[in-house]
């Protein structure tokens, strides 16, 4: 039985007890009026009187829950009978009085049982009635038939009422087990609050929304049964609700504490229907939103994160520099951008895999070294960046120190060590009235100013900075279109035998015809190839244009059968993961045979990663070319390597050779180097001989071969073939 049924039979027995106890009243007062002899009935009567008042105490709303409890009120009723009929034969007027007490209590019975009930009440209470109208009241068997049949009529109609709200009550019951179905079946918990805070009804779906049972919430207080994360605004919340005009409602997102303690997100919906007659409550849904926030925290971080190193992405990070930037007031905001120095090469040596690893390495590095009030993304790429607050400049520059040592430390990728390093550019707001986009393009600038300083290196924005990026920008610009436009040209210094003065090899050097400033030589350009990355596209121009010019020579005269070329390999190509294949595709095109080609590397080149050195040598060995070691001796420690490298040739540095005839030291050296090549079986180059008497004295050491002014500028492919005609007629 629910509230409003037990509401209902409470309120109807109360109203049939104080029916009674009016009518047995009016019994006690007409007793007072029998012969001496029968008043002691008043005294049964009066305590009858007081125990039906006393009834309308009791707590029918728990009462009657008991289904076995309602069947046995059916004998409070049918008792009622025995007693009328016998207070009708006892008073003189009993016979009209009976008849409205009759239909008092059959009324009151048709409140509460079914038809059936009342019929056979309405038929004993008729009996009754045609017994005592014949026997007391000495009425005609044809009145008595009238007045029984009016009785019967009267029961009949209250019998059909009580039909009718029966079918009433049932269809209203299904109409709210219907409802009572859907809020149950319904993602929505719905609540009906009173004035008062009070819990008026509570679905059953708070179940599965917080683990209660709506009987537990029932009648209670909705501040004392429900943990509330922000308790203050679910007050406030409800007293804007009050506040509304009927039928408007209000939204807010809270917590809630469930049955096992944890807080479920919940989306509340409250419509306030207090001065609505049949609702009198404000009216709120709980919806759980702890999916969809989530979904919605989830796609969050997909759009703010790096998906690789889980930190803020470039998206996040410009979102917090604005607001660092423009609503930091006074506040000094620092910016420090970093770049991994030759990334590219790690991933098209070791894979993009390995490259994701450094990546990750780098980035937890990184992460060790920020202030819980500052911030650490990664823009994309290589790149990362840090956002300060109220860093110091000195502090910002050891910071960037920091960095840069804990990235050189060595990464193991498979079963390699690796050591990058970083370029970082340093800019703040100090003093300028400048946005985000040009606070983090200062910070830019002055990481390409770090690159070009070398590398592994930090640089603070300065404005000069600028100058330099376009000119640099426009430098490459220039570059490209030379590339595009046969801009540049590719001129060859005689190699010659120290002894004969034989014509053996010749040094591909490239130049600018530049359409402005006329033939530039490699010092003006060279530098920012090599910087801006265009220095590999550049060199396998050289390259193969240099076997092409070689297989022209030999096709022209038989004298150039046995001659070399020498082609000077840049850093950066040599590291480039495709030079073998651009080695071999430049002799396959050129129809030359690989001895033919010696590849010259610098000494530097090779210290900076001897083993991926060693293994680019190698490859490189095995296509048939050989291979020389330029300006020999201004690098450092590469003797100890020398032996296990595959070098064909060593080419002593011009400094050396300059004083070479007046200088014991540079004798005792170069000396040196032609003993140690000839003990490793390799021909040594003396490099820049520009007269009789260095090449005196370099003849008399045992250097094997030249290369200078002394024997020929660098000049275009005619002017080698016409010493190689002087050659062949000598």
């Amino acid at each position: 039985m629910d509230d409003h049924k037990a509401d209902y039979w409470a309120r109807q027995i109360r109203i049939g007890a104080t029916i009674a106890a009016v009518v047995t009243s009016i019994g006690a007062v007409r007793i007072m009026g029998w012969p001496g002899a029968s008043r002691w009935w008043a005294v049964p009567v009066v305590l009858a009187v007081v125990a039906q008042a006393f009834l309308l105490r009791l707590p029918w709303n728990r009462l009657v829950r008991n289904a076995a409890f309602r069947r046995q009120l059916l004998i409070w009723w049918f008792a009622e009978l025995p007693i009328l009929l016998l207070f009708g034969f006892a008073d003189p007027d009993g016979a009209y009085l009976y008849m409205p007490a009759a239909v008092l209590l059959l009324m009151s019975a048709a409140a509460l049982w079914a038809p059936r009930v009342v019929v056979l009440f309405g038929v004993l209470s008729g009996l009754g009635y045609m017994v005592l109208l014949p026997v007391h009241a000495h009425v005609g068997a044809g009145l008595t038939f009238v007045v029984s049949a009016m009785f019967g009529c009267v029961t009949a109609l209250i019998a059909i009422n009580s039909q009718s709200r029966r079918r009433l009550d049932a269809r209203r019951e299904a109409t709210e087990q219907r409802a009572e179905t859907l809020l149950e079946a319904s993602a929505d918990t719905v609540l009906a609050i009173g004035r008062d805070g009070t819990l008026k009804y509570v679905s059953p779906s708070i179940r599965r929304l917080l683990g209660f049972a709506a009987a537990d919430f029932q009648g209670q207080v909705i501040a004392k049964v429900m943990s509330v994360d922000r308790l203050a605004e679910l007050h406030d919340f409800m007293n804007r609700m009050v506040d509304l005009p009927i039928g408007q409602s209000l939204r807010l997102e809270s917590r809630l504490r469930n049955a096992a303690g944890d807080w479920v997100y919940v989306d509340i919906m409250g419509t306030n229907w207090l001065n609505k007659p049949e609702v009198q409550a404000i009216v709120v849904s709980l919806r759980d939103v702890g999916a969809r926030r989530e979904l919605e925290q989830q796609l969050s971080r997909q759009a703010f994160t790096d998906s690789l190193t889980g930190l803020p992405n470039r998206v996040k990070f410009r979102e917090k520099l604005a607001e660092a930037v423009e609503g930091g007031g006074d506040r000094q905001v620092t910016v420090l951008l970093l770049d991994l120095d030759d990334f590219k090469l790690v991933n098209d040596n070791l894979g993009h895999s390995a490259g994701d690893e450094l990546l990750t390495t780098i980035a937890d590095r990184l992460r060790a070294q920020v202030r819980p009030a500052d911030m650490l993304a990664r823009l994309g790429g290589d790149e990362f960046v840090f956002l300060l607050r109220d860093l110091d400049p000195a502090d910002a520059s050891g910071l960037a120190e920091r960095l840069l040592t804990v990235a050189r430390e060595p990464i193991r990728l498979g079963s390699r060590d690796v050591t990058c390093s970083l370029s970082i550019g340093i800019a703040s707001t100090i003093g300028d009235e400048i946005n985000a986009e040009q606070l983090l393009g200062n910070a830019d600038l002055a990481m390409y100013a770090a690159k070009r300083a070398g590398r592994n290196a930090y640089a603070v924005f300065d404005p000069t900075m600028t100058l330099s990026v376009l000119e640099e920008a426009q430098q490459r610009a220039d570059i490209e279109h030379a590339l595009e436009h046969d801009e540049f040209r590719v001129l060859y210094q005689p190699v010659v035998d120290m002894n004969t003065q034989e014509l053996t090899a010749v040094e591909a050097l490239v130049r600018w015809q530049h359409p402005r400033d006329g033939l530039l030589g490699p010092y003006h350009f060279i530098a920012g190839a090599e910087a801006n990355g265009l220095i590999v596209p550049l060199g396998r121009w050289v390259l193969r244009e240099a076997c092409a010019q070689l297989a022209r020579w030999r096709a022209e005269t038989p004298a150039a059968a046995g001659l070399h070329v020498n082609v000077n390999l840049s850093a950066r190509q040599f590291q480039y993961a495709g030079l073998v294949d651009d080695v071999a595709a430049a002799l396959a095109d050129a129809g030359l045979d690989a001895a033919s080609l010696t590849l010259e590397i610098t000494e530097s080149m090779l210290m900076a990663d001897i083993e991926t050195a060693k293994d680019t040598l190698h490859a490189l060995r095995r296509l048939g070319v050989r291979l020389a070691i330029d300006d020999f001796g201004t690098g450092y420690s590469s003797l100890s390597y020398l032996k296990q490298l595959p070098v064909d040739v060593i080419k002593i540095d011009k400094t050396f050779v300059d004083e070479v005839h007046i200088d014991e030291d540079d004798v005792a050296l170069v000396d040196a180097v032609a003993g140690l090549g000839a003990a490793l079986k390799m021909k040594t180059v003396a490099e820049g001989i520009e007269t009789d008497e260095q090449w005196a004295t370099l003849r008399r050491i045992g250097i094997d071969h030249g290369q200078g002014y002394l024997f020929g500028r660098p000049s275009e492919p005619e002017g080698i073939l016409g010493m190689l005609s002087v050659t062949t007629v000598s």
